[in-house]
């Protein structure tokens, strides 16, 4: 089998790229990481790849695919691969089937989006502390990760399983839609919310312990590790194309 490509940038501090990233470790797929500086991103020739100008961008030479925004490049790798059902489910599940694809399009409408603003205004936006779009994004972050909460609630009581018993979003087992949701949420406390404002064990339970039962899954910490090696030791090129903000 060929290697499969995965853009990222340089110093890998997005959290998009590295969802593809899990999906590929725990399918035990080849995979490289074609790293790129973020200012080449929105000119020729990454936006033959990506006409959004953002990352990741993919390519299977096997199939000869060429793919961008993650959760299409998931959908594809779960699809083409997944053959034995590791991360998915079959037409003997058709509801969990099809309600995986409802939690990656959340994560990818919701999560991404509400989580990627509050960041932004919080740390780079142009004119600092604009209260109102900190407090709009904040609530909204918070809102998604209640959803999260009561659906793994929900889905406890369903299941009949113990407090501490691993639960996971649909089904019995951990899937692509669980894997999904892991890098943007790393980034909740500490970054997201800065200076102790989110202590997701007090507030979101249910959420927290599925979050740390998916950063044990092997491909989840491997994945972390890169990412943190990568923000040591490479150019953060993201800082050339930031705004500077105002005083």
């Amino acid at each position: 089998m060929k290697t499969l490509q995965i853009y990222n940038g340089t110093p890998g501090t997005g959290p998009n790229p590295w969802k593809v990233i899990i999906i590929l470790i725990d399918l035990s797929l080849p995979y490289q990481i074609v790293w790129i500086p973020y200012k080449e991103i929105t000119s020729e020739p990454y936006t033959t790849l990506n006409p959004n100008g953002r990352f990741p961008a993919f390519i299977d030479p096997n199939t000869d695919v060429t793919l961008f925004e993650s959760g299409a490049v998931i959908e594809y790798l779960v699809t083409t691969y997944d053959t034995g059902l590791k991360l998915t489910y079959g037409d003997n599940q058709l509801q969990d089937k099809w309600l995986l694809r409802s939690w990656l399009m959340f994560q990818m409408s919701g999560q991404g989006p509400m989580f990627g603003q509050k960041m932004w205004f919080t740390h780079f936006h142009v004119e600092p502390n604009v209260t109102s779009a900190i407090q709009r994004y904040g609530d909204e972050t918070r809102r998604i990760v209640g959803v999260i909460e009561r659906q793994l609630g929900k889905q406890r009581e369903k299941r009949g399983l113990g407090p501490e018993e691993e639960i996971w979003l649909v089904g019995e087992k951990c899937t692509y839609a669980d894997l999904a949701f892991v890098t943007w949420d790393l980034l909740l406390e500490g970054r997201i919310f800065p200076r102790g404002e989110f202590d997701a064990e007090k507030e979101f339970p249910e959420f927290y312990k599925w979050h740390q039962n998916l950063l044990r899954r092997p491909a989840v910490s491997e994945a972390v590790r890169m990412r943190e090696e990568a923000m040591r030791t490479m150019e953060n090129s993201a800082a050339a194309v930031l705004p500077k903000r105002s005083e």
